[in-house]
């Protein structure tokens, strides 16, 4: 069964090409990277749908990479935490080191 999109025909052609997005294959893959998160007794991490599939279309639909993202992007939020405060888009100082003057 083909994974629900709101894709354009268009981005949907995209994804695919660019991607390697499958819609018959997206419901499978997220279910076994959700598989794989409860697996890790380490990771307590969300497991919807939409959230797999931003990792899942960042890895380009490798599930091998998807999990290393997902276990390295959450080992640096525990290990270096002070990464992910203060991520305020209207801050004009976002990202940027003018604020440690």
């Amino acid at each position: 069964m083909s994974y629900p999109t709101t894709l354009s025909k268009e981005l949907l052609e995209q994804a695919q090409r660019e991607i390697n997005e499958d819609p018959k294959r997206v419901r499978e893959d997220i279910e076994h990277i959700r598989q794989w998160i409860k697996k890790q007794p380490h990771l307590h991490i969300r497991t919807d749908d939409a959230f797999i599939l931003r990792f899942l279309r960042g890895c380009k639909f490798s599930l091998e990479k998807t999990k290393q993202k997902i276990d390295m992007h959450f080992t640096l939020k525990a290990m270096v935490p002070e990464w992910y405060k203060g991520r305020d888009p209207e801050d004009p100082y976002n990202g940027s080191f003018e604020r440690l003057r």
